[in-house]
């Protein structure tokens, strides 16, 4: 078993070899065949590759056409060797998924690690080969045009961070990294509207509208004020993140000079608001049908509301008043929605947050700076093999050649086989 182990590599490199001299074979013989003495022999050129089980060396047969004075390689321009790509796609795949998740360098690591003969492409390669591919194959933005029925943009939700950008391997600044996801039904799968660096809000917005042109039902954002300008529609209901908003508090406080305990009768008094911190099955509980109940819980809201306003004097508290306000204004729009008979909507960006913090860990965590091209890339796969795993497998299933034609190979001994 271990003799055979170690000799997979080879005996699947002498079939190999043997096939493409096969089919070049059958490809000269028929040129021939066509045009009697058209084609003379120009010799050979020397080939390498690197395919999954090892290195390979090959002599490409080259004819020169009499009738045109060209040179060619038959069996080159019928199976399609690109020029200059010693590492063939199927070795790099592996690579490319693991560049998603980790560093370029420990990818190609383990992309050696886990090949018979221990071999395995630099990290310059595969981050060059994961750039083409993703640029040439993978958008996370799906083409609903065609599609009958609700379209994916009922719901929407929308975030940003901030990205490093690099020019020519030096320090380029910084830039906005924004994305817009959306669903049917405040429940349903979620699909990427739109993702962008360095794009405002606005233009944005005018690319989402090109494809679809109604306005969202709900918009859930972290507070950014330029979002719901640009995104929001006269009959949209603008609602805060609340788990969003509950972590941020103490933010505000901090940038208002109270730390630790000082923060802690502000938190106690904010709880107080219930309509902002009920968790996410409280939420879901709630029946839009039952008004007594979300009136009450909006005016015992509303209460608390003022007692900590009342706590809160603007000389004192500017940053955390001006916030909580801010957080109450919008936070609190679900409440009013349902008991003017609308229906629910979602109230947490978790899931784009979940999103969000994959992007952060690969863009700014594990990679600290990026071109343009290639941060868009990077988004771009991230986000079709998070969203749309089954999409992403079938883009790597099309580069192995698995949606082709199979081989079926016999193998009649060591030194005879015969494939169709």
């Amino acid at each position: 078993m271990l003799a055979l182990w170690k000799f997979q590599g080879f005996l699947a490199g002498e079939l190999f070899v043997n096939l493409l001299a096969a089919i070049e074979a059958r490809l000269v013989r028929e040129l021939r065949a066509q045009e009697p003495g058209r084609y003379r022999d120009k010799g050979y050129g020397q080939r390498q590759w690197r395919l999954p089980f090892g290195r390979i060396s090959f002599r490409l047969r080259k004819l020169k056409d009499l009738s045109t004075g060209k040179v060619f390689s038959p069996l080159r321009e019928a199976v399609g060797i690109p020029d200059r790509v010693r590492w063939c796609e199927e070795t790099l795949l592996p690579g490319y998924r693991l560049g998603i998740l980790q560093s370029f360098r420990k990818s190609a690591r383990t992309v050696a690690k886990s090949a018979p003969t221990g071999e395995g492409p630099n990290h310059r390669t595969l981050h060059r080969r994961f750039q083409d591919f993703a640029a040439a194959q993978l958008d996370p933005v799906p083409d609903l045009s065609h599609t009958r029925g609700p379209k994916p943009a009922a719901h929407q939700q929308a975030d940003g961070t901030k990205l490093k950008l690099q020019n020519a391997g030096r320090d380029a600044g910084s830039t906005d990294l924004r994305i817009v996801i959306g669903s049917r039904t405040p429940g349903s799968k979620l699909e990427v509207l739109d993702f962008s660096l360095g794009t405002s809000w606005d233009e944005i917005a005018t690319r989402v509208r090109s494809k679809f042109p109604r306005a969202p039902r709900s918009l859930v954002h972290d507070g950014e004020e330029e979002i719901a300008k640009a995104l929001a529609g006269p009959d949209t209901v603008c609602q805060r993140c609340l788990v969003h908003g509950q972590r941020n508090l103490k933010f505000a406080l901090y940038a208002d000079g109270f730390k630790g305990a000082d923060q802690k009768w502000v938190k106690r008094d904010f709880a107080a608001i219930t309509g902002l911190r009920l968790c996410k099955e409280e939420l879901e509980a709630l029946d839009p049908n039952d008004k007594r109940t979300l009136q009450e819980l909006l005016t015992e809201s509303e209460k608390a509301v003022e007692r900590l306003k009342k706590k809160l004097p603007a000389g004192t508290y500017p940053a955390t008043r001006t916030y909580v306000l801010g957080l109450v204004d919008q936070g609190l729009n679900y409440l009013h929605h349902l008991l003017r008979g609308g229906e629910k909507i979602p109230l947490s960006t978790n899931r784009s947050e979940n999103i969000m913090g994959q992007l952060a860990l690969r863009l700014k965590r594990i990679g600290r700076r990026w071109s343009l091209a290639g941060g868009l890339n990077m988004i771009a796969a991230i986000l079709t093999s998070s969203l749309h795993p089954e999409r992403y497998d079938k883009i790597e299933r099309a580069a192995r050649g698995e949606l082709h034609p199979q081989v079926s190979i016999i193998i009649n001994d060591l030194t005879v086989s015969w494939a169709s």
